[in-house]
């Protein structure tokens, strides 16, 4: 009885002296490449991204009267953009001698490193953020001739270093929430970012080790 495509495949892909094997193993070699690349890419116009907001926002608070809120939101952002490229470096270092399938395993580890890396520091980075906005705000010229005018109309209000003191109780409750949440939003944004290439990432690896059972 004559051989199915996924007795073929298989055989090709286990035995390095079947006949299919090279070509197997260079089809995966493509596909493996051209996924991890785009990757990359992705993650390296991200980071350009990031630090041309992070420039953005700080001329824009300097004009806002909030210059030290937007010096602190741009150091945090650098944050991302440093720890983004050390990881690009750790990829990089990856034995590109391994097999397809060690290679790609490998990146694929990587990834969950760096995704649990910056889910850790978006715990942080998001209630700051909250804070650093609001905060700034309220310390701006515009905040200041605001909480001003609710001053007169509300004398009898609460304060916290010049601010209305449900007001400050409130947005430190919204960031310790976002802090909670920082997870979930985080891997939301970046499956919806990346959700694509993470998709065709598994079906190679699933491929790969469906050859291999």
């Amino acid at each position: 009885m004559e051989k199915s495509i996924e007795t073929i495949w298989k055989e090709g892909f286990l035995k390095s002296d079947a006949l299919v094997a090279p070509k197997l193993n260079n089809l995966y070699n493509q596909k493996s490449k051209h996924t991890i690349d785009k990757l990359m890419r992705m993650g390296e116009i991200n980071l350009v991204a990031i630090m041309i907001g992070a420039f953005s926002i700080l001329v824009g608070s300097i004009f806002a009267g909030a210059a030290y809120a937007g010096a602190a939101m741009f150091l945090l952002l650098t944050w991302v953009v440093i720890y983004g490229k050390k990881q690009g470096g750790k990829m990089k270092e990856i034995d590109k001698g391994l097999s397809s399938y060690q290679y790609i395993k490998a990146v694929d580890t990587w990834l969950k490193e760096v995704i649990s890396g910056y889910t850790k520091m978006y715990r942080f980075l998001y209630p700051a953020f909250v804070l650093i906005f609001t905060f700034g705000i309220w310390f701006s010229n515009y905040g200041e001739n605001m909480l001003n005018e609710i001053m007169v109309k509300s004398p009898d209000h609460f304060l916290i270093f010049g601010i209305p003191a449900i007001w400050v109780l409130g947005i430190i409750l919204f960031a310790g929430l976002m802090s909670l949440l920082a997870g979930p939003i985080y891997k939301f944004d970046l499956y919806l970012a990346y959700g694509r290439v993470f998709k065709k990432l598994d079906e190679i690896i699933a491929d790969m080790e469906e050859l291999r059972a």
